[in-house]
């Protein structure tokens, strides 16, 4: 999972169509403990769009519908500096390893849940999902089947025009001027803004600002499609 957010963690999945148990986009807003979380957030500070990210160790397994029903509430986790989808892909070196000091992450809140249906077609406009709290907001592209691509974003600030609320609770996203009609291979958000779309508020254009260092990931790799359509580009 992409970890994102400074004062508050997020945890992104890394879906996977080559794999039923990872066939879900999934977004947790969650907390580590204070030691790491401060190293973390001092981290993330000097790096803004560094794809730090986690995994559950071997000995601490579970599905992801667990984390949905909240029969796993928590669990143990290696820290990682870093990831790429070269070799179909691999976490950078251990930042904090859970074998030897263990690291209980604790699940506050799950934000976004959806398995996979191919049945659905591909959103006529670019989607993302927004979802934040308080003054941070994120952006995560909505997948819907092979092939596609996954993209993490974090926003200069929150948008002005959804509540605290409808941010932690978060909302689908329409870029009115993009259309989803090709798998890009590079980031498609590369304008300081965009005009958006808000779920629920079809009539409605608004602003949505994006800012010059916003990804934390882009990629078509990493097993997310069972042929990479970019050949493992990433960043």
């Amino acid at each position: 999972m992409f970890m994102l957010g400074v004062d508050i963690l997020f945890l992104t999945h890394m879906p996977m169509f080559t794999m039923k148990e990872h066939m879900y986009q999934v977004i947790l807003r969650a907390s580590l403990p204070p030691e790491v979380a401060s190293l973390y957030r001092a981290l993330r500070l000097q790096n803004p769009t560094r794809p730090y990210n986690l995994i559950n160790v071997q000995s601490d397994q579970f599905t992801l519908p667990q984390l949905k029903t909240r029969e796993v509430g928590s669990f143990k986790v290696t820290m990682y500096d870093g990831y790429s989808s070269h070799d179909g892909g691999s976490p950078g070196p251990v930042l904090f390893n859970s074998d030897k000091e263990p690291i209980s992450l604790i699940v506050d809140e799950v934000v976004y849940f959806r398995p996979f249906d191919f049945a659905f077609p591909y959103p006529e406009l670019l989607t993302y999902i927004l979802y934040g709290f308080g003054s941070e907001a994120h952006l995560s592209h909505y997948i819907s089947r092979d092939p596609d691509f996954q993209h993490e974003l974090t926003l200069p600030s929150a948008p002005s025009w959804l509540t605290a609320t409808q941010l932690q609770a978060g909302a689908q996203v329409n870029f009115i001027d993009l259309k989803q009609s090709k798998i890009p291979c590079a980031n498609p958000l590369i304008e300081p803004s965009y005009k958006a779309q808000v779920q629920g508020r079809p009539d409605t254009e608004l602003a949505l600002r994006i800012g010059s260092e916003a990804t934390i990931w882009f990629s078509t790799g990493n097993l997310l499609n069972a042929k990479d359509p970019c050949g493992s580009q990433d960043g």
